[in-house]
């Protein structure tokens, strides 16, 4: 009889394998990625276009170009459009980014022929209707203005601002005025300047002649590749940055500063570093700032790997009678990082738990193709997860303190507070 008071056997672990990410050029040049996964009967193909907000001074150019795609086209309106992918059990996604944006379709494998027929009616004949157009205005107005009264949006926001500047791609903010100042005769001109480049990137279960449907939709069209324009950093002086509102309930503080990305050779130690501060549920910060002193209902620090940039950032909401000794908790628990080592149960438990959750993000060909994207846009390839695990578990205590030194001086933070009114 199994005797369920021992806790069942525990083996760390070691490997992952990865299927390998196919590639292929289509007749124009354009490229596709493909991952054949048989044993599922859906798909999944991302568009992938260079364009982000490193393309423009108008982000909202991007934003609505690619939100117009799904309201029609010049073969049917917004609702017939709707109505063909729902009918073959589709689903669309158009996705605005900051480094690129992206169309996603996901369908049954058996109707991928036809989901790319939909697809490339979407990319090559968009109608961009006036009168859908200036429907998207006001649903984007609505959708900021109600943003604009959250304050976890706006420290986020502020906190970027303050790392890059207000005129670096990712430093940018949005305004009312902005999207109401954007005509159609723009959008049309961006969309036409900037969507024809694109990659292809299809997994799941594909069929035999998926090349040649491809070819057909996609080889045959002008491809007109974007120059990526160049933008220096400019970070604010202040280091503190509070919005201040009497509607805020609580405060929402974010405390970060510019970094790096995967390519960086620091990127993995930080990536544990990071894991044991403030990464996952059992981090340093989640058992002071929630457990023992109850500020928060959870905390969290993150590494941000952009194509061009990164940055680092800790978040986190709370009463604003909590705010100054939440951050004082925060840039404690930074210090004894710098300064005593990590013992090694607690080493080994942040390891196992980045090896689970690992194993777990590679469990699907949509999410295989996923990492492939993240690492193919940064000069990298799948080389990087397959040396991810053992590079996990070389990680030292002494590496530890290295990073916390090298990467977290106070004076290199920048700190964001939109709370209420003091």
């Amino acid at each position: 009889m199994l005797d369920r008071t021992i806790a069942p056997g525990f083996k760390p672990i070691k490997k992952v394998t990865i299927p390998q990410v196919h590639s292929t050029v289509l007749s124009n040049g354009r490229k596709v990625f493909f991952l054949n996964d048989p044993a599922v009967e859906v798909f999944k193909i991302d568009l992938v276009i260079p364009c982000g907000s490193w393309f423009t001074e108008n982000y909202n150019l991007i934003s609505f170009a690619l939100k117009m795609l799904n309201e029609g086209t010049t073969n049917r309106n917004a609702h017939q459009l709707a109505e063909a992918i729902d009918f073959i059990g589709s689903f669309a996604e158009f996705s605005p980014g900051f480094d690129q944006s992206t169309i996603s379709f996901y369908g049954l494998s058996r109707f991928f022929d036809k989901n790319l027929a939909l697809l490339s009616e979407v990319i090559s004949n968009p109608s961009f209707d006036e009168q859908q157009f200036e429907t998207l205005k006001k649903k984007e107005v609505q959708r900021l203005k109600l943003n604009l009264e959250k304050s976890s949006y706006l420290s986020s926001v502020a906190l970027r601002s303050s790392l890059f500047g207000l005129d670096h791609p990712y430093g940018k903010s949005n305004s009312v005025e902005k999207i109401q100042a954007v005509q159609l005769s723009e959008v049309k001109t961006f969309f036409a300047s900037n969507f024809s480049y694109f990659d292809i990137m299809v997994s799941g279960k594909l069929p035999d002649n998926f090349v040649d449907s491809l070819e057909l939709n996609f080889g045959k069209s002008q491809v007109k590749k974007v120059s990526l324009p160049e933008y220096e950093i400019a970070k604010t002086v202040a280091h503190l940055n509070e919005i201040r509102k009497p509607t805020f309930v609580q405060s929402s503080i974010k405390i970060g500063k510019v970094l790096f990305n995967r390519a960086h050779p620091d990127y993995m130690k930080f990536t544990v570093t990071n894991e044991l501060l403030g990464g996952f549920f059992g981090s340093r910060l989640m058992k002071n700032i929630r457990e023992d002193k109850g500020f928060t209902y959870g905390i969290h620090s993150h590494l941000y790997s952009l194509n061009q940039e990164g940055y680092f950032s800790i978040g986190t909401d709370v009463n604003s009678e909590n705010e100054q000794a939440t951050i004082d908790e925060i840039f404690k628990e930074i210090t004894k990082l710098q300064q005593e080592s990590v013992g090694e149960n607690e080493l080994e438990t942040v390891k196992n738990y980045m090896a689970g959750s690992f194993a777990g993000s590679v469990n699907s060909p949509f999410a295989i193709m996923e990492k492939f994207k993240a690492v193919y846009f940064q000069g990298m390839d799948m080389s990087f997860y397959e040396q991810y695990l053992s590079a996990v578990y070389q990680v030292t205590s002494e590496d530890i303190i290295q990073m916390a030194n090298t990467h977290f001086q106070p004076e290199s933070f920048y700190t964001c507070i939109a709370g209420p009114e003091k």
